[in-house]
């Protein structure tokens, strides 16, 4: 789920300077899509004219976010590197709708979705949330082969989901790393934290009272100093130590910023968001050489890595396409 990349249960997540999220749903429905600071004002290609209308280029999508451009780029360089395709750039061409049309129509041949988003949001659409990521990422494979002709290669390990987050000094203070953890500190009576939420995650039943029931700490939080927080600043409160404990998204780069601690959540509340590619099936059909690039590189996305690549972008003032490349280079991709 900036890019920062839902939740039914699921809110969307929420990146650098964008306004208060609604759901993830809701909120790709429009279009919408997670822009960090800096993060859309990156170089949209140095492909010339001739060749991005190539009609036998294979064309590289992705929504408007820093993550996404990241990613965009990253499934760019890696093809134009390693494949003899003409590689063309559409990255950032708009949010999930646009881009997920863009594909059925054959105008882009593929873009970087979340499992999570290809599973509650795009058609046919699941109210029910899996959290089990090799599950999730099975059934939408063979649900998007079978109803779209598309299909997902290998899914990244990065998981851009929401995450209960700690100041480093309370974690040490406390000993608390998992929400398990979290919940028997608070059903022991210890002295309570302050806590950090949105509106939206403090009144939804997917987000903090689902959470609580989730791991059984309904009662014990109604003595909680609960504060109301507008979602972009969430990491700045929680950092600065106005509050203990906050809602953030996982591959947000401001965890790293403020050296905040993600408790782990083993009960499996959150729904899952992985990146993957999507292709048209004709066009690995076509242009075979494509999936073992794609493959590799999803590998080496672990959510710490995309952290740490989205912070150059959003936080370092990088560009998204230098940023990929670079990694790709470090990794030996390229």
């Amino acid at each position: 789920m900036y890019y920062f990349g839902s939740i039914i249960r699921v809110l969307i997540p929420e990146r650098l300077g964008m306004p208060s999220p609604d759901t993830r749903r809701a909120f790709l429905k429009r279009g919408g899509g997670l822009a960090a600071a800096g993060g859309i004002g990156g170089t949209t290609g140095c492909l010339t004219l001739s060749t991005q209308l190539r009609s036998d280029s294979v064309k590289v999508g992705s929504k408007r976010f820093t993550e996404q451009e990241i990613l965009g780029y990253i499934a760019y360089e890696a093809l134009s590197a390693n494949t003899d395709v003409n590689v063309s750039d559409q990255i950032a061409l708009g949010g999930t709708t646009t881009n997920f049309k863009a594909l059925q129509s054959g105008e882009i041949h593929l873009y970087w979705e979340y499992t999570g988003t290809a599973w509650l949001t795009l058609p046919p659409q699941h109210e029910t949330v899996i959290t089990d990521s090799q599950k999730l990422y099975q059934k939408v494979k063979t649900e998007f082969e079978q109803a779209h002709d598309l299909t997902f290669l290998d899914r990244a390990p990065l998981n851009n989901t929401y995450v209960i987050m700690a100041h480093p000094d309370w974690v040490e203070k406390t000993g608390v790393e998992t929400l398990s953890g979290f919940a028997t500190y608070l059903k022991e009576g210890r002295k309570n934290p302050t806590v950090a939420l949105n509106a939206e995650f403090q009144s939804r039943s997917d987000g903090w009272p689902g959470l609580a029931n989730h791991y059984g700490f309904s009662d014990a939080a109604k003595d909680l100093e609960i504060k109301n927080i507008e979602s972009g600043l969430l990491y700045q409160v929680v950092g600065n130590g106005a509050a203990d404990i906050g809602v953030g998204f996982n591959t947000d780069p401001r965890i790293l910023q403020f050296d905040l601690v993600v408790l782990e959540d083993e009960k499996k509340f959150f729904p899952v968001y992985n990146g993957a590619p999507m292709v048209r099936m004709s066009t690995l059909e076509e242009n075979p050489s494509i999936r073992e690039p794609l493959n590799r590189v999803s590998k080496e996305l672990t959510t710490e890595n995309m952290r740490k690549l989205n912070r150059r972008v959003a936080l370092d003032k990088v560009n998204s396409q230098t940023v990929a490349k670079d990694h790709l280079e470090q990794t030996g991709a390229i």
